[in-house]
């Protein structure tokens, strides 16, 4: 598994926090932890659109606007990309590149009941759930 600040470096520019500064910054989100702009950097490893992510993460359309105006994702908003983060992340190790991960997460799977691993993140259950199939493709458990 990989550090706190390899999290954070998926969903923003890793030269804007001191690396001290990011295991902290994971444990204590607060206002002005995340900012907006990792929305659109990371949508864009995922492959979709930053609207898809913005609804993946519970916010809405109204909200998104007032974040883009204020700069930052409040801390629950910021934790639930955090957790889509640290999916991504997993995902990267277990095929070895990101574009095969976003890939993967986009794509229906027989061991989720036929639907995207990405679909399933917006839970702590379907986040639980699309790990555990990520640990069986790892080890090779196919059935």
């Amino acid at each position: 598994m990989k550090t706190a600040e390899s999290v954070l470096d998926v969903l923003m520019d890793p030269q804007s926090v001191a690396i001290a500064e990011r295991d902290w910054r994971l444990i204590d989100i607060s206002p002005q932890t995340v900012p907006w702009s990792s929305v659109a950097g990371f949508s864009t490893k995922l492959g979709i659109e930053p609207a898809a992510l913005l609804r993946l993460i519970g916010v809405s359309e109204r909200t998104a606007a007032r974040r883009k105006a204020e700069g930052y994702l409040k801390p629950d908003e910021a934790d639930r990309l955090l957790r889509v983060g640290r999916i991504y992340e997993e995902a990267t190790r277990v095929f070895g590149a990101g574009d095969r991960a976003a890939r993967w997460l986009s794509h229906p799977n027989p061991f989720l009941y036929d639907v995207t691993p990405l679909s399933l993140l917006d839970s702590d259950g379907g986040t639980q759930a699309v790990s555990a199939a990520l640990g069986r493709i790892e080890y090779g458990e196919f059935a």
